[in-house]
């Protein structure tokens, strides 16, 4: 990596982390590119080289958010080829996405508050849920014994585990990942004996 590039990568993460830092006690709303600049230590012209404006800030770190999260299911979905295999390695991906869920948690706690831009949950849920429709559909077992239309599993599917990552962020990471991960699978164990 030039010089260069290893420059603009740093003062991308100044920008981000100040963003951050701001958003902990100031809703998206009223933060403004001054406020930025000003915890940044930077000039206004430094962070128009970078983001249009802070919507365009927010977006970004939005998207590496959901493409960090997305890679997790990438990697661990592509290694199912049948339907049991797939089941089994649910509990798998559920370990492995709490784990990054909780790595990612300062950030994933501020955009779930109202601190956050609106929205977020939904943008959030829509990511997660193409992420996983793209695997599944890859997954020609899964799609043949598939009893429901696509859209209402993943539509289930989707908000139950978004439903339980919020819970567990808004109880400030009460659990392990590994104990989320126990967690997940007793409701799923549950729900399939009713």
């Amino acid at each position: 990596m030039s010089i260069y590039a290893e420059k603009n990568r740093k003062t991308k993460q100044l920008i981000q982390t100040s963003f951050i830092q701001i958003l902990q006690n100031k809703s998206f709303e009223l933060i403004t590119v001054g406020d930025i600049t000003k915890i940044a230590q930077i000039n206004r012209g430094t962070f128009y080289l970078h983001y249009k404006d802070k919507f365009d800030l927010l977006e970004q770190i939005e998207q590496q958010l959901f493409e960090d999260l997305g890679n997790h299911i990438d990697e661990l979905q592509s290694r199912y080829s049948s339907t049991h295999t797939f089941e089994k390695g649910q509990e798998q991906l559920a370990a492995t996405l709490f784990s990054s869920i909780k790595m990612h948690s300062p950030i994933l706690k501020i955009f779930l508050s109202d601190h956050g831009r609106m929205g977020f949950h939904l943008r959030f849920r829509n990511a997660f849920s193409e992420k996983v429709r793209f695997n599944l559909e890859k997954n020609e077992s899964f799609n043949a014994n598939l009893k429901v239309p696509m859209e209402y599993f993943l539509s289930f599917i989707t908000s139950a585990f978004l439903g339980l990552i919020e819970q567990w962020v808004q109880n400030g990471l009460d659990k392990t990942p590994q104990e989320m991960t126990v967690l997940y699978i007793d409701i799923i164990s549950f729900i399939q004996k009713k």
